[in-house]
């Protein structure tokens, strides 16, 4: 494993076993530094993943006000000598032990640094409970030894929303988005969000946008005229009027692409994964096992396992593909199975929907049997859009339970595409400026004649619906339509064709 944890029994004997359950969970009433006893207590699968003989040591705390809570074991102590180097932190609350749900969970501060560290927010009269584990320890020689961590409430008149309460934006277009998370315990009347395309623009240095909380247990944050297709961090902070909270992020999303587009989860400038959520990104070089399970070498792909107990339903979705209507996409990923024994045969469906849920991807495009581990092998499907609009693309593990346990690599994805009207018909059009910012001409070469052009946003929506008298250059006026793309349907003597239009 990747962690190794020492520990050191508590010096105050009759807390000792204390700690050895939720309903024991030892009260914090005062902000301070607290050593824990032996970690040998019962552990509560809800934030964080179990595994066989994991243990746990419990604490709560009653806040007295609205306010903001920090616990960390980032302290000198925690140096792997006297006292454990590393922590894993789960923040739960409910009305009884049984009932309890996550509010908030950290494993490590970073990739060098793997103590654990949390500020979160917390409501008057409510009950928190605060879990440390021995996951990383599970098997060793300090499977039950201590830490130490700080406790420090603060009240706020004004609240920040919990890293926990943010949702995956969706209502993707190539330059919108709406962005959610559950309402401050503020309660405030607005939120301001901040935006960036830099990622490493710090909060509260971008384009900030205010919106109302409205009525409903969330708030719905849309963000329009974005650049086209880009991706962009943000940040959220309740505005109360007289005071703001402290900022909350960064979170991301990914705009709409329109095609061709493709991602070898290599770039960090867009977080690796662009977009792609569900399966885990793997990075590994010639010394990781599996060694150099990149597609070309050492790097970064995303991989997905099986089960040997049941049978999978592991998802993965790509980010947002802007498509015309009856646009002819053809999708390309590479697969690499791998095992520490022989493999066990993977299954895979490739599907498509509206978003990146399992319930949205009504469609399958192709199933697949994945056999090879010796290299990485190239899938093709195509599948034509029945309508403008936006698409997810979706991957399914539904592999039968295995005989032992493989992992299917994934890596390369790309999207290419054509329209299935005529093109012979299509290639007579021209659309320029594109993209454009106020007039548009459409033109032909071939002295036709064109009767109707109808602008249509990417819900199939007309915007505009411009006749003109047998006219074989046209001019639409953009200038008052919001940026993103749209379609052109263009009616003429010699038929209908569908063009892409950006506006910018």
């Amino acid at each position: 494993m990747k962690k190794l944890l020492l520990s050191l029994l508590l010096s105050l004997p009759t807390l000792i076993n204390a700690q050895a359950t939720c309903a024991a969970a030892v009260n914090i009433t005062a902000n301070g530094t607290i050593t824990t006893p032996a970690i040998t207590g019962t552990y509560q699968t809800i934030c964080l993943a179990t595994k066989t003989n994991i243990k746990a040591v419990w604490y709560k705390y009653t806040a007295t006000a609205n306010g903001e809570v920090t616990v960390s074991s980032n302290l000198p102590a925690n140096d792997g000598i006297t006292y454990t180097n590393d922590t894993r932190l789960s923040i739960l609350k409910g009305a009884t032990c049984t009932t309890l749900t996550c509010h908030d969970s950290n494993d490590d501060i970073s990739a060098t640094n793997f103590l654990s560290e949390k500020t979160f927010p917390v409501a008057s009269g409510t009950t928190y409970y605060i879990q440390w584990d021995n996951y990383w320890n599970v098997g060793t020689a300090a499977a039950t030894m201590p830490l130490q961590f700080t406790f420090n409430f603060v009240a706020a008149p004004c609240v920040r929303v919990g890293s926990a309460d943010f949702y995956l934006p969706d209502t993707y277009t190539t330059s919108s988005a709406n962005l959610y998370w559950n309402q401050s315990v503020s309660a405030p009347a607005n939120y301001d969000i901040d935006w960036s395309n830099t990622f490493a623009t710090a909060a509260g240095a971008g384009t900030i946008v205010s919106v109302p909380s409205g009525a409903l247990t969330y708030t719905q944050g849309p963000l329009t005229g974005l650049p086209v297709s880009s991706n962009f961090r943000y940040f959220v902070r309740a505005n109360c009027g007289a005071s703001q909270s402290a900022w909350q992020g960064p979170y991301y999303s990914y705009l709409a692409k329109t095609l061709p587009y493709s991602t070898t989860f290599e770039d960090a400038t867009l977080n690796f994964t662009d977009g792609f959520i569900g399966f885990t990104r793997f990075v590994s070089s010639a010394t990781t096992t599996p060694p150099s399970y990149a597609d070309g070498g050492d790097g970064t792909s995303m991989y997905t396992s099986n089960s040997i107990t049941a049978i999978s339903n592991r998802w993965g979705y790509s980010r947002a593909i802007s498509l015309a209507a009856n646009e002819q996409v053809t999708i390309t990923f590479k697969t690499r199975l791998y095992s520490a024994a022989a493999p066990s045969p993977m299954s895979l469906n490739l599907t498509v929907g509206t978003a990146q849920t399992t319930a949205s991807q009504s469609t399958i495009i192709q199933s697949l049997t994945l056999t090879d581990n010796t290299a990485y092998t190239t899938q093709t499907a195509t599948w034509t859009a029945p309508s403008a609009g936006v698409y997810h693309f979706g991957l399914n593990n539904n592999s039968a339970i295995g005989a032992t346990q493989t992992f299917m690599f994934m890596d390369t994805l790309g999207f290419t595409s054509i329209l299935s009207t005529d093109d012979f018909i299509s290639n007579k059009f021209n659309v320029y400026p594109n993209p454009a910012k106020n007039i548009v001409t459409v033109s032909t070469s071939n002295d036709a004649f064109i009767y109707n052009i109808e602008v249509l946003d990417l819900n199939g929506r007309i915007i505009k619906n411009i006749k003109y008298s047998n006219v074989s250059d046209a001019q639409i006026n953009v200038s008052d339509l919001a940026k993103g793309l749209y379609m052109l349907n263009i009616t003429s003597d010699l038929g209908s064709v569908s063009k892409k239009l950006i506006v910018e």
